[in-house]
């Protein structure tokens, strides 16, 4: 995988709900930047309480032209997606 395709503005899939096999991907936000070489930034425009998110750079399980597909379903990565930007980025 090459993540310099990671580009601002590639919209964001998570697994579908549950992580079930052929469930389809769900679109959780566009990327806004990549930090530190560890993390994703998120816009701001695509969260429902209108801040930025970021999540690590080693959820993402693929990327292509298109969009960025991450290994965490859709209900992991709203428990888990940081509200505040990550100590030493």
């Amino acid at each position: 995988m090459d993540l310099s395709q990671i580009k601002e503005h590639l919209p964001v899939y998570a697994e579908g709900p549950g992580g079930l096999s052929g469930a389809s991907d769900t679109h959780i936000g566009n990327i806004d930047s990549v930090e530190g070489g560890k993390y994703i930034k998120l816009t701001k425009n695509n969260a429902p309480d209108g801040q930025h998110h970021w999540f690590p750079i080693d959820w993402v399980r693929a990327v292509d032209e298109r969009a960025v597909y991450l290994k965490k379903t859709v209900n992991e990565v709203i428990e888990e997606l940081l509200n505040e930007q990550p100590a030493g980025v």
